[in-house]
């Protein structure tokens, strides 16, 4: 029997230091948001190198769930028409990184991880979304099934009592090509998963 099994989530912005520029029509800026300058890890959390961060903890000996959530400082570089440039900096706040619908039975526990940000630099920016549906088994057996948007990077981990850690699901934007446009709208990727 495993004592305690963690899921750990993390949206990030990877294989890149800064998203490519756009200019402003009306003040002719231009504004280059900051990566995360990272790839895949499980090895990331609290490095200030992710967009949103979620952890489950499952503690089958208390029979209780432990919950973490955090964003990452967003970063906007401006380069004024003169060729200035300064920094703006902000933090998406946690409020809609959740775990819902806990719901124990004798072996096992369901729940439902949930993440809705927004770069707090720009309110008219649409959230980096997703969902999953999970189910741990006392003897460190998960069930997964989720969605998300296209962007940005995506990975899913589990931990069973202390262990390393074992990947349950990435999505990489570079190889699917989407866009930030593809955070309008419906979560548009979906996955399932047993380990």
């Amino acid at each position: 029997m495993a004592e305690i099994v963690k899921i750990r989530a993390s949206v990030f912005i990877g294989g890149m230091n800064w998203l490519p520029p756009r200019e402003t029509p009306e003040t002719r800026e231009i504004h280059e948001y900051a990566a995360d300058g990272r790839w895949f890890t499980a090895n990331a959390v609290n490095t200030g190198r992710s967009r949103v961060e979620q952890e489950v903890t499952v503690d089958f000996m208390k029979r209780k769930l432990f919950t973490f959530a955090n964003t990452g400082v967003t970063t906007l570089r401006v380069t004024e028409a003169d060729g200035s440039q300064y920094l703006k900096e902000g933090k998406a706040a946690t409020d809609g990184i959740v775990v819902k619908e806990e719901s124990w039975s004798i072996h096992e526990v369901s729940f439902v991880m949930r993440a809705s940000a927004r770069n707090p630099l720009r309110l008219d920016a649409p959230t980096v979304d997703y969902e999953v549906n999970a189910t741990v088994q006392e003897n460190g057996t998960i069930q997964v099934s989720g969605s998300h948007d296209g962007f940005p990077c995506y990975e899913f981990y589990k931990q069973v009592d202390f262990g390393e850690f074992e990947l349950i699901y990435v999505h990489n934007f570079h190889e699917t090509g989407d866009t930030p446009a593809a955070m309008s709208g419906d979560m548009e990727y979906h996955f399932e998963k047993t380990c």
